[in-house]
């Protein structure tokens, strides 16, 4: 569960889940700032990150350990649809792997619940 709550400054918000947190933030009409990543950066983060770790997961059967992988993600916000455009970044002695890596972060846990229908109910 994520808990977030206002900050005095305009659009700044706090959040946090067990022991960590972040700062989210936006600018809107001359209003707000920078201070932290802006929502629906922490919806491409939130699919980045876990598309990375199910990648390093898969090198890791492998045996790869510490391998230059990463995942780089852009929200394309339409009217009939919410597109989530991803680009697999791995060094290039790696590239032998990627049909297989790609395979592994298509099933990535944030993809998969993401791909489902989503519903919105207050507690």
């Amino acid at each position: 569960m994520v808990e977030a709550a206002a900050l005095p400054a305009p659009w700044q918000v706090t959040f946090q889940a067990g022991g960590n947190e972040g700062i989210a933030d936006t600018l809107k009409g001359g209003v707000g700032g920078s201070a932290g990543m802006r929502p629906h950066e922490l919806l491409e983060a939130s699919l980045a990150t876990c598309m990375t770790i199910s990648a390093r997961m898969a090198l890791a059967e492998l045996g790869v350990t510490d391998a230059e992988v990463g995942v780089r993600v852009h929200l394309e916000r339409e009217e009939s649809a919410t597109r989530f455009r991803y680009e697999l970044l791995l060094a290039p002695e790696l590239e032998a792997h990627r049909s297989m890596i790609m395979e592994r972060v298509a099933r990535s846990p944030v993809r998969s619940t993401l791909s489902k229908p989503l519903a919105f109910e207050p507690a």
